[in-house]
């Protein structure tokens, strides 16, 4: 290891490119503020001071006795904190921190160089955590201010900022070609397209794998989008779109939990009826996989539950896309076991006690009439007092007894849970299922996106004649929520979140909700066509050319024919933007005569007129002295004289002519034997 230098530091130079890396380096670091411990953003932060105030010749540049010091402090700071150097926080925290710490050692164009090429991995690492349009325009906003710095750094002298724009920008219009053949054609791997974020930066849905009354009311205020779906023919109507995330079985008095190893079973065969559609979800760090109710074709990499739910093997913590169908009439009839049977109509001892009384009454008088004892179910909510609010009071002691009794408010999942004990207490097994039902149709991008407002809860009983039978409380005692979403059933409350009302919104919220949806759209197409693109796709696109996507002759074979359809494309826009010849009939045909006597040396210079050059030219060739005087009459009326047009073809003519009989030809061997000599260069006349 060398020593560290004692030499003095050296004061700053005049470094071109300097002042655009001092405003480059923020601007690509800049997202990470975001993302990193306070420290590292207060270190480069820190750094870019120091690195302004010697720029500004208040100070020297430190020296290595003050540099190796400072490179190993940040070196223990980001061990201590992240317990590693690997990963992508540590990795990016690593590397900004080793960026801030070369603004203070650049010394020469060298230095300048390395520490864009630097920045160029600030702006890679951004795609760690953030992967949203937004930062896809940003990132090239920084990498276009960081091109412009390189080409300031290799410009020899100052250049103004609009010239360092222009070329910067259609360097990177240029490389945009390439990026695309690459996106396309190298091999994808599972996953998002730049690594699988931590656990702590994967956003999370609002669904859970419990219930208890109140979770999803509380989920209103969140108008994050969970889900985005396009429908392949007609859309279905909103009472229609239930959408079927997790089953709940056991209950244990104050909540529901989510059934977990069920088997698997086939999936059922499509009809020429279902409705097919395209998921685009959001990340949520679980395994199911919402579907519209009920399953008919899955995606391959989905397995169905015999509670109909769908799951796949790895957590979704990253967006991704898949195509499934339903059908809409009824669920498949399966057989239901019995210890199925015991679990759905089981209720923890003394819990509900005024609930088994009144389904006690129910079944009194109706029987083994199991379908009049729903419809007495739901007749009870669809009565007064009953009301569905956004604000359901809190509940207490026995949550089931308490509502139906007392509070008789609350939202879908107190609805879902209550009637699901009822059923059990009369005998019927019941089940909670949670997903989203309603959401908001975008005409512009002609797709179905749902909220975490959006999520609901509804019950399934079965039935001898029908198996599990879909039965939403909430459709009996607020029927428009199932109808028209929660736009129709809160759209003219005060209270409800500004996205969900129609009518007394302030002008500014109402453009603010206008360009929500706007930049809605642009990120279902960014999502949809980009982040969406997973190795499934790549290989449906390869099929389409006959190719293989996970053989790399094929790959091979798609990178040869993309870059060479893109040289051959590049070629035909330089000829096609060639600048055409503008020289006159005149012109052209003196510039040939001195082509043909080039090679023995007669070229016309520069500053010779046409009768000199064709003085000099008869000099040495005697024998084309009448065709070169001639072609120089014809150039000289051509270009100086006014001619009528008749006059001026005749003209042409005659120039023509000569220059066909003006040739060097074979002649000029004898010619010079003769003379016994080299041809000299005949003095131009005056």
């Amino acid at each position: 290891m060398t020593a560290p230098s004692t030499a003095a530091p050296t004061r700053p130079q005049a470094l071109p490119g300097l002042w655009l890396l001092l405003v480059a380096v923020p601007v690509a670091a800049l997202p990470h503020a975001w993302e990193q411990p306070p420290w590292v953003i207060a270190v480069l932060v820190a750094a870019l001071l120091w690195r302004l105030v010697i720029h500004a010749g208040h100070a020297r540049l430190p020296s290595r006795w003050v540099l190796v010091p400072l490179v190993l402090a940040g070196g223990a700071l980001t061990f201590s904190h992240f317990g590693t150097f690997t990963g992508q926080q540590a990795g990016t925290a690593l590397l900004l921190v080793m960026v801030a710490l070369k603004l203070l050692e650049i010394r020469s164009e060298r230095d300048v160089v390395v520490t864009l090429f630097l920045a160029y991995f600030i702006v890679v690492t951004t795609y760690f955590f953030n992967q949203s349009i937004l930062i896809a325009a940003y990132s090239l906003f920084s990498a276009w201010l960081i091109t412009a710095a390189l080409i300031q750094v290799h410009g020899g002298r100052p250049l103004p900022f609009r010239r360092l724009a222009r070329s910067s920008a259609l360097m990177l219009v240029h490389a945009l070609p390439i990026m695309l053949i690459l996106f396309l054609v190298f091999p994808r791997i599972p996953g998002p397209i730049w690594g699988s974020p931590g656990e702590d930066t994967v956003a999370q849905t609002g669904l859970s794998d419990r219930l208890e009354p109140g979770d999803i009311a509380q989920l209103l205020e969140n108008e994050a989008t969970a889900m985005r779906v396009r429908f392949d023919g007609p859309v279905p109507p909103s009472s229609l779109q239930y959408w079927r995330a997790q089953v709940m079985t056991d209950f244990d008095g104050r909540g529901w939990q989510a059934d977990r190893d069920r088997p698997e079973i086939p999936a059922p065969e499509t009809d020429a009826g279902d409705v097919a559609y395209t998921v685009t979800l959001e990340p949520t760090r679980a395994r199911y996989l919402p579907v519209l109710d009920f399953p008919a074709s899955l995606p391959p990499q989905a397995r169905l539950l015999d509670n109909l739910q769908l799951v796949q093997r790895n957590r979704v913590d990253s967006r991704i896309q898949y195509t499934a169908s339903a059908r809409l009439d009824a669920p498949p009839a399966l057989p239901l076991a019995d210890e199925e049977r015991a679990r759905a109509l089981a209720l923890p001892e003394n819990a509900a006690a005024r609930s088994r009384v009144q389904a006690g009454l129910w079944r009194a008088m109706h029987g083994d009439d199991e379908r009049a004892i729903v419809t007495a179910a739901l007749e009870l909510f669809a009565g007064e007092p009953f009301r569905y609010t956004l604000r359901p009071p809190r509940l207490q002691d026995d949550r089931t007894d308490h509502f139906l009794f007392e509070t008789q408010a609350g939202y879908c999942e107190h609805y879902a849970s209550a009637f699901a004990v009822l059923m059990r207490a009369a005998g019927i097994p019941a089940r909670v299922v949670i997903g989203y039902q309603g959401g908001q149709w975008m005409d512009t991008g002609n797709y179905l996106r749902l909220r975490q407002a959006d999520a609901h809860a509804w019950t399934e009983v079965w039935l001898e004649d029908a198996g599990w039978l879909r039965v939403d409380p909430t459709a009996a005692i607020a029927p428009e929520r199932i109808e028209t979403g929660l736009g129709g059933l809160f759209g003219d409350d005060a209270d409800a979140p500004a996205f969900l009302r129609r009518s007394g919104l302030p002008w500014t919220v109402q453009w603010r909700m206008r360009l929500s949806d706007w930049q809605e759209l642009a990120t279902f197409r960014w999502e949809s066509l980009v982040l969406a693109f997973d190795p499934e796709r790549q290989r449906e696109l390869f099929a389409r050319f006959g190719l293989d996507a996970t053989d790399w002759r094929s790959i091979l074979i798609a990178l040869v024919v993309s870059f060479g359809g893109l040289g051959l494309a590049a070629g035909l826009i330089a000829v096609a933007r060639r600048p055409g010849d503008d020289r006159d009939t005149a012109q052209r045909a003196l510039d040939r005569v001195s082509r043909r006597f080039r090679r023995h040396g007669l070229e016309r210079e520069p500053h010779e007129t046409v009768t000199g050059y064709a003085a000099r030219l008869s000099a040495v060739r005697p024998d084309l002295a009448d065709p070169l005087a001639d072609l120089a009459r014809a150039y000289t009326r051509l270009r100086y004289a006014e001619l009528s047009p008749v006059e001026r073809s005749d003209c042409e003519a005659r120039l023509l002519r000569a220059l066909r009989e003006v040739r060097p030809g074979v002649a000029w061997a004898a010619q010079k034997k003769r003379r016994g000599s080299a041809p000299a260069s005949a003095p131009a006349p005056r």
